[in-house]
């Protein structure tokens, strides 16, 4: 790789050099790109640490093949402080990719970052221009609105933006009111619009929020939108735990760069997307990205094995106190549950796309999870769990008490859950849009917590809800998880699983 020899200038932070590409060091890996001659055809909402570590990847390689018009300008919903970051450093970042050893890479895809409450016309001005040809979303789970897995037209937000458009909140806003200016001043150009995010269906959630409001803002431009806009969704996978000062730290001692907003990830990287692109399509696929013409397997492999073991694995390490992953799996009895959970419950009932093997994806996400130069959070992994476990864990329970098979593990999962949602708001740390709602529940006892709890989830969707032994298995493990301690009641569920395994024969041969 070429070393950069334009665009940056040194500057001083705290007496250290901050990131700059003139001083980028032998040991770092830099873009050998114009960036003066890139322009910015996609446009980003969520500019946080995924979305650095995966797609601006992508489209850094890809700017290295020689495309000049697909760089990004991120979009921030909320907060101004990546843009603080990034911008005194020209928009430039440091990847830290840890593997065995580390690899430092410099990213120069992202142009520029909009705060959208400061300036929310820049915002739909940058979906109406024509040069956009591709918008796409990391907002996580809690950004859609979502109620029972659509769209949530009663929130009080969205209706805000049926009065008005003016001012918008959520991405369903800023979309439609930049689509109306785009049938207004462009009506011959094309775009797609992507959800990257950890969710079923995605393109099709942005599609419904979107038509729903031009519906009641303008008809005309609803009807162009549904013949010049395509809603595409995407299956994206690498691991990217959050940036604190240690990472910051490692990435001045090993590189000499003071960097602001450095991210890690681990090597491993996927993306899958949906290839129903309306106008301008990038040549992701030249740079490791697969298009599919149906996406919704590899969705639900995702949701249903790496996002759900994910998720059980924090929830028990932060019940042991671990912090992070990977310290979770160091004990044994932690790395046996998640393993048989996966072989016994899930695999049986969760199904992958053609060409893929279900153990082989299950040895390939245990081996991932055991990285321990990834530092990734248990807390960091439950934030929002409240709507991840609607995506991750419960279609897959309600498709094993379909088929009459086993849900053990299930069960002491959602009693895990449960444990943890109230410890997590004792200790004054759970991250989570229903947070109030758990704080409402009354603490009059066990079962009755259980039962509000599910509710916040929408349990009422699914049937393993109405399933009385299996809410009763909940309810008995969780007792003993808050009794005992979740050390003694996990490994009283692992022998009461071998011992019913061998006594049916399944382990004959164990010892």
């Amino acid at each position: 790789m070429g070393r950069v020899k334009r665009d940056g200038r040194s500057r001083e932070q705290n007496g250290m050099t901050q990131l700059s590409p003139k001083q980028i060091p032998e040991n770092t890996r830099t873009y050998g790109y114009d960036r003066e001659a890139v322009t910015s055809g996609i446009v980003h909402f969520g500019i946080g640490n995924f979305h650095r570590a995966h797609q601006a990847v992508y489209v850094d390689d890809l700017l290295e093949r020689g495309e000049t018009k697909w760089g990004i300008t991120g979009v921030s919903l909320r907060s101004p402080a990546m843009r603080e970051k990034l911008k005194p450093q020209g928009y430039l970042y440091t990847l830290a990719v840890l593997g065995q050893a580390t690899e430092y890479r410099v990213i120069g895809a992202i142009k520029d970052v909009l705060v959208a409450p400061a300036d929310p016309q820049a915002v739909m001005n940058l979906i109406a221009a024509p040069r956009t040809q591709l918008i796409s979303s990391t907002i996580t789970e809690k950004g859609y609105y979502l109620v029972s897995g659509r769209v949530d037209f009663e929130n009080p937000i969205l209706k805000t933006e049926v009065t008005s458009l003016d001012n918008p909140v959520t991405i369903y806003g800023y979309l439609a009111g930049g689509l109306i200016q785009r049938f207004q001043n462009a009506p011959s150009s094309k775009l797609t619009i992507m959800c990257c995010d950890n969710i079923s269906s995605g393109g099709e959630l942005l599609k419904d929020g979107v038509e729903y409001l031009l519906e009641r803002h303008n008809l005309e431009a609803l009807f162009w939108a549904r013949k010049n806009v395509s809603f595409i969704s995407s299956m994206v996978d690498r691991v990217s735990p959050a940036t604190d000062d240690k990472l910051r730290d490692l990435v001045f001692q090993d590189t000499g760069q003071r960097d602001a907003a450095p991210v890690s990830a681990e090597p491993f990287s996927q993306w899958i997307i949906e290839d129903n692109f309306a106008g301008d399509r990038p040549e992701f696929d030249t740079v490791g990205a697969i298009f599919v013409d149906n996406i919704e397997p590899f969705e639900r492999m995702k949701l249903g094995y790496l996002n759900a073991a994910h998720t059980l694995v924090s929830t028990l390490g932060f019940l042991h106190g671990d912090i992070y992953v990977h310290e979770t799996l160091e004990r044994p009895d932690v790395f046996r549950f998640m393993e048989e959970a996966l072989h016994r419950n899930v695999l049986p009932n969760a199904s992958v796309p053609d060409g893929y093997d279900g153990r082989t994806y299950i040895e390939d996400v245990v081996k991932r999870f055991q990285n321990g130069n990834l530092p990734y959070a248990n807390l960091q992994v439950g934030t929002d769990s409240s709507q991840k476990i609607q995506q991750r864990w419960f279609p897959t329970i309600d498709q094993a008490i379909k088929q009459k098979s086993d849900t053990s593990y299930f069960e002491f999962c959602i009693a895990a859950w449960i444990i943890f949602v109230q410890r997590a708001l004792e200790n004054d740390v759970l991250n989570d849009p229903k947070r109030s709602d758990f704080e409402a529940v009354d603490e009059a006892g066990l079962d009755q917590i259980i039962a509000s709890y599910l509710a916040i989830t929408n349990v009422e969707d699914f049937a393993f809800g109405r399933d009385v032994e299996f809410v009763t298995a909940v309810s008995a493990y969780a007792r003993d998880i808050k009794d005992e301690g979740i050390e003694i009641a996990l490994r009283t569920f692992l022998r009461t699983q071998r011992d019913s395994s061998m006594t049916s024969g399944e382990n004959k041969h164990v010892e």
